[in-house]
């Protein structure tokens, strides 16, 4: 053994450890003898002892790449990292990079007390990405967790409208997220989520009035309720040609459905379509991204339904 120690080629040695971080248990069965950490670690010396048994193969403060890896570590093989070092590994950039790294871990683990590390033991542990080297919670998940630890209901915004307009998941996947989450936490994001989705309808909106008065149509009534001729309900058009019974639905949430969700819209369009009404369905991203083929559509469609009878519907504009 004292052979093999003298063999060690000590630079070497930090090229097998993940960002330098080393448990000092794996070191010894390496060859080092303890003496041997203790001197390298000594001050001034070319390493420094981190928590929980651990060694930074650098005498260079710890950056936070380093103490994710120090806290995964020390946590364990199923561990998570979740919170705002998940979303920059993410490629979002709202959330602040300080505070404790975010772990989730099974509930039947007693991680021992790092400082700068906050451990969470959850029954809910995703599925993990691998990025950056590190098991990662997926967006979602990442956001929520962030949200909930949040103070600032401008951070909060910022964090949310970033992983839905940047990150590409939809309000439906963070409220299901919320809904898991319990009530910890939860109030400020959910009334953040909340107005982002009312801005959502709104901007849609928006959308197809501007299209209408650009593409040579009736000005149409919108958010019209529909009834049928004995006078039940059928269904509430976002937009109303009366004179030839056309309904033009712009989902605000057609990105956004839920299985429940899909299924209203499917059920809410067969029961136009049963009572004659012609309906054109458009997700406000094909509004936003082919305003020129959405406003087409909307013209031939309005020409096809002149040509048929006006279905016995009434609209109560």
């Amino acid at each position: 053994m004292n052979e093999n120690r003298a063999l060690l080629d000590l630079d070497a040695i930090p090229r097998v450890f993940d960002h330098l971080v080393a448990p000092a248990t794996e070191l010894i069965a390496l060859g080092l003898t303890g003496r041997a950490i203790h001197e390298r670690c000594r001050d001034g010396g070319p390493w420094q002892r981190l928590e929980s048994g651990l060694v930074l193969l650098t005498n260079e403060p710890p950056s936070r790449t380093q103490r994710i890896q120090a806290a995964l570590t020390v946590a364990g093989p199923e561990a998570v990292l979740t919170g705002v070092d998940a979303l920059a590994l993410h490629g979002m950039t709202a959330a602040r990079l300080d505070g404790p790294v975010h772990l989730l871990v099974p509930p039947r683990r007693q991680p021992r007390l790092v400082d700068g590390v906050f451990f969470e033991r959850t029954h809910q542990l995703p599925d993990p990405l691998h990025l950056g080297g590190f098991p990662v919670a997926p967006l979602p998940r990442a956001t929520i967790d962030t949200c909930r630890r949040a103070k600032a209901a401008e951070h909060v915004r910022a964090l949310l409208g970033e992983s839905i307009y940047r990150g590409g998941v939809t309000p439906a996947t963070l409220r299901d997220e919320l809904s898991r989450a319990g009530t910890r936490g939860t109030a400020l994001p959910r009334r953040m989520l909340a107005e982002i989705d009312d801005k959502v309808r709104s901007v849609a909106q928006g959308w197809a009035k501007r299209l209408v008065q650009h593409a040579g149509l009736p000005l149409p009534a919108w958010r019209v309720p529909i009834t049928s001729a004995n006078g039940s309900h059928v269904a509430t058009a976002d937009a109303w040609w009366d004179e030839v019974g056309l309904a033009w639905e712009v989902d605000s949430y057609a990105f956004d459905l839920t299985p429940a969700d899909a299924k209203a819209t499917l059920r809410r369009a067969a029961r136009l379509t049963a009572c004659g009404v012609l309906v054109v369905h458009t997700p406000p991203t094909r509004l936003r991204d082919e305003p020129t083929v959405v406003a087409e559509l909307l013209r031939s469609a309005h020409e096809q339904a002149a040509t048929r009878p006006r279905p016995d519907v009434t609209a109560h504009a």
